[in-house]
């Protein structure tokens, strides 16, 4: 699937600018024209990258960026901006931005910045797995939940792991056995039923009224998202 990236600019000549070359290049462009708007559609539809003016009209753009990144998002924020102090760019560096290029500037190398920073979203997002509020990251093997780190044993992360790969798949206890234990033996299926009540202490605000790791009566167990 092409990426969908979002500039939010006021400017039309840089707007007519990047879609016309980003669309030539197999990109999906959405733009605003100010800071509000930007914003909200940011936040509605999620895109894969934003190109960000600073100065813009009803919310400037360190104000959209730090907006975006309290409310979640974490896709890349690159500012095209033509703020051009060293202290503005070192202020959208550390609101979060991956990117500070300033005007006026060459399509192409906006371009390709786009796409190194798409190339390494892309990269990271593969050794993540976000399911509704849990973000689970493989290669550092840690667990948040609503912003906040959950420590987890071996044996409770491979657990929540084999799950969050499938949410809302029902998983016999067998499966589970099989997939995180690498046996499975009849009468041993306890086991499977231990350790989903220590992620239920972990994670589910009441453990005895689950929402989230969801018994199926006669079956098995299913990581729920509805």
């Amino acid at each position: 699937m092409n990426a969908r990236i979002l500039v939010i600019d006021d400017d039309d000549t840089v707007l007519a600018q990047i879609e016309t070359t980003f669309s030539r290049s197999g990109y999906s462009i959405m733009n605003a024209k100010n800071g509000k708007t930007g914003l909200e559609l940011a936040l509605k539809e999620k895109p894969d990258l934003i190109v960000l003016e600073v100065s813009i009209p009803e919310l400037d753009g360190f104000s959209v960026c730090k907006s975006l990144r309290s409310q979640g998002y974490t896709n890349p924020i690159i500012f095209l901006t033509k703020k051009i102090s060293e202290i503005d760019a070192v202020i959208g560096l550390e609101l979060g931005a991956q990117d500070y290029i300033r005007k006026p500037f060459q399509v192409n190398e906006l371009l390709a910045r786009v796409e190194v920073n798409l190339k390494k979203s892309r990269e990271e997002n593969a050794k993540k797995i976000t399911v509704k509020d849990l973000e689970i990251d493989l290669e550092k093997r840690k667990v948040r939940h609503r912003g906040e780190i959950r420590e987890l044993t071996q044996k409770e992360f491979q657990l929540l792991y084999a799950l969050a790969k499938c949410p809302n798949k029902v998983f016999s206890r067998n499966e589970l056995l099989t997939n995180v234990w690498g046996w499975a033996q009849y009468g041993q299926t306890r086991t499977v039923d231990i350790h989903i009540g220590y992620l239920r202490k972990k994670f589910e605000e009441n453990p005895r009224r689950p929402t989230i790791f969801q018994t199926i009566r006669g079956v098995g167990y299913t990581l729920n998202t509805e």
